[in-house]
């Protein structure tokens, strides 16, 4: 049943780290694109690869260096996890621990240090001023801001920031052209024209906090959960390998005869037995083979060792087997005549 339940859990955490690495080498692979083919993706215009400040492409720029540099270590990292469970390596899963352990350690701090700057209620906090600052950068030349605030109000039927009247930023800044109160984005579907007098029959006023809030607070306490439960999968499925590891280097140290040195092994033990009382199961059909051979050996001249109580010859006279092996065909002739 423990076995069982270790092999499972050595599968769980497989299938975790192979799905979240084909979900980080696609974003890789996203990321690159966007690089090399910014023109075609939603960025719409080419990027200079300059670090520049005088570059207005260069901050998008610094953001695809930074998510290669990321996406790049997480792909390692899943990788480790991965492999390391399905060869049972005790190297990897060494690695792939200690990198989960400081990844949740920041993780865990990134919670503590939230809720103690800003109270029970930071995620909300931190969620608003974000969504406030990007707002403010909502112009049609900024294609990620604008097209991120066009998708955002459009799903999920908000209008700005705030719970109660969060299109009221849109109303105190001067982003929007002329006369125009709201984005074209508030509007219910069929009031197109809705954006210089909006109204609760005409457009969605409430702000998109509320609508984000309960997803946001799942990712960033999730994280951590996730983070420790694969942190407990995988000291279980190392604990494994390593009483393995220990297992094989106990069989190698004691070798086939149990407590002997294992030496060359010629495949005698497995020809020659050594008959007891304790092992009537495996004595040939003759019931007086034993006495037979031993007077037949001494006949011969073969010097017959001491052998213990439990059948089982000592250690210095383990090694030559040449003394325990049975007359041949023509010595046993020659002692009949």
């Amino acid at each position: 049943m423990g076995r069982c339940c270790t092999d499972l859990i050595k599968f769980i955490l497989f299938f975790l780290n192979f799905v979240c690495f084909l979900i980080f080498a696609a974003c890789l692979a996203g990321t690159i694109y966007t690089l090399l083919n910014a023109k075609n993706t939603i960025i719409g215009q080419e990027i200079e690869h300059s670090l520049s400040t005088d570059n207005p492409t260069a901050t998008y720029f610094s953001f695809i260096i930074i998510f290669l540099v990321v996406f790049s270590f997480l792909c390692l990292f899943t990788c480790l996890g991965c492999c390391g469970s399905a060869f049972k390596s005790g190297c990897m899963l060494g690695s792939f621990i200690v990198i989960l352990f400081v990844l949740f350690g920041g993780a865990v701090g990134a919670v503590i240090f939230l809720h103690t700057q800003y109270g029970k209620d930071g995620v909300m906090l931190v969620l608003e001023q974000e969504l406030s600052r990007t707002a403010h950068n909502y112009k049609e030349d900024n294609i990620l801001t604008f097209s991120f605030w066009n998708w955002l109000q459009e799903t999920f039927d908000c209008c700005g920031v705030a719970e109660v009247d969060g299109y009221k930023i849109w109303t105190t800044s001067d982003i929007l052209p002329v006369n125009e109160k709201v984005p074209e984005s508030c509007c219910k579907p069929g009031e197109q024209d809705c954006m210089y007098e909006p109204n609760r029959d005409t457009a969605f006023l409430n702000g998109c906090v509320p609508k984000l809030l309960l997803y946001v607070q799942i990712v960033f306490y999730g994280i951590p959960v996730v983070m420790f439960t694969s942190l407990v999968m995988a000291f279980v499925v190392s604990s494994q390998v390593s009483r393995a590891d220990i297992r094989r280097k106990q069989t190698r140290q004691t070798g086939p005869y149990g407590g002997y040195d294992e030496g060359p092994y010629s495949g005698c033990d497995d020809d020659f037995h050594q008959y007891s009382a304790n092992q009537n199961e495996n004595a040939p059909y003759n019931p007086h083979y034993e006495q037979e051979l031993r007077s037949r050996m001494e006949n011969a001249g073969f010097a017959i060792p001491n052998f213990n109580q439990g059948g089982r010859a000592p250690q210095q006279a383990h090694t030559p087997l040449l003394h325990e092996a049975p007359p041949t065909y023509h010595e046993a002739v020659v002692m009949r005549k």
